[in-house]
């Protein structure tokens, strides 16, 4: 695996994500979902931009072509990307309770914060860089708590529909 390459590539699908919380953002009407989903999307940017830093340390060059992801990150990357990519599209046609519970049930499934999570662990073991496998870490810790997150949105959301 070329972790240069990889980490290009997970900061795209960062990119991907904050274009969506953008578009979300955009739509939302109630300041408490808004606020909730602001956080995530600065939490996100920040992850991109250190995925990015990390990625050309390595000598990487961002963004990265889509199937060099594929060949360092597998098909579910290129899925990951289509799936966000796909729910962005449909923000503006759909409630942002329904386009939010979508995303928790891909969250919850196979997602972008699983592909952090678990892919982040795995490279942690096969990154030398003490410094960088602490920041994965917390990366992955914080891709943990944007479930809940949404799932404390869809909560306050449901109570006003």
């Amino acid at each position: 695996m070329n972790l240069s390459k990889y980490y290009a590539c997970l900061a795209l699908l960062e990119d991907e994500t904050n274009k969506l919380y953008e578009e979300l953002i955009n739509q939302c009407k109630e300041d408490s979902v808004k606020l909730i989903l602001l956080n995530i999307l600065y939490e996100t940017i920040k992850h991109k931009e250190v995925l990015i830093f990390i990625s050309k340390l390595r000598g990487a060059v961002y963004p990265p072509v889509i199937d060099e992801c594929v060949k360092e990150a597998g098909y579910l990357l290129k899925d990951s990307l289509e799936f966000i990519r796909k729910l962005k599209a449909q923000v503006k046609e759909d409630s942002l309770l329904n386009i939010l519970k979508r995303l928790i049930e891909f969250e919850e499934g196979v997602s972008e914060e699983y592909l952090i999570k678990i892919h982040g662990e795995a490279s942690k073991f096969m990154e030398d860089d003490p410094i960088v496998k602490k920041i994965l870490n917390y990366i992955a810790k914080d891709e943990e708590r944007y479930v809940k997150l949404l799932k404390s949105a869809c909560r306050i959301l449901s109570k006003k529909a």
